[in-house]
């Protein structure tokens, strides 16, 4: 009986969660972050990810028709072409170099630093720098066997000092949500 009361509160417990996903999905809370920036936690049920973000940035959440995929974009209110993008797809047969190129063609003329493989709180990722004629672009690419998650920085070069502390709070704060 005991035994049963502990898989019953655990069903309950995994249950109330779901809910509160599924309730809370891309909603934001306010807190204060240590360098002075508000920063809220986004919650995405659909995409599968939670994240912390500049609160004071707009956000652009776009999905894809019929499917658990699409992107959520924040937008610097000031610095027009400074963004932070996270994008959730579906993983398809690719091998992993096969997904870093399909990750990197949306950047042309891209004179790419070396890849190295970081370990996050939400797993391995692929960390990809580069720049372009115009932008300074940092990519974290996490390749899960039926997902991919990919967290992208874009800025001017000069700009981008002032958004490093952004980016690893970011990638710090960033879970996926098994489904």
């Amino acid at each position: 009986m005991g035994n049963e009361m502990a898989i019953s509160s655990t069903k309950l417990f995994m249950s109330l969660l779901a809910v509160a996903m599924i309730v809370l999905s891309g909603c934001a809370s306010k807190v204060q972050s240590p360098s002075g920036m508000k920063v809220g936690m986004h919650i995405d049920a659909v995409l599968e990810f939670i994240v912390e973000y500049p609160l004071e940035w707009k956000k652009d959440r776009r999905l894809e028709y019929g499917s658990n995929e699409g992107k959520v974009r924040w937008s610097h209110p000031d610095q027009k072409g400074t963004m932070l993008q996270i994008t959730s797809q579906f993983r398809g047969a690719q091998t992993n170099e096969q997904e870093l190129y399909l990750a990197l063609i949306e950047y042309p003329g891209l004179t790419e630093s070396p890849r190295d493989q970081v370990e996050l709180p939400a797993g391995e990722a692929w960390h990809i720098s580069g720049q372009t004629a115009r932008q300074k672009v940092e990519i974290y690419l996490f390749l899960q066997p039926s997902r991919i998650y990919t967290i992208t920085l874009e800025t001017a070069p000069e700009n981008f000092a002032d958004y490093q502390i952004l980016l690893d709070k970011v990638i710090q704060s960033f879970q996926r949500i098994a489904q």
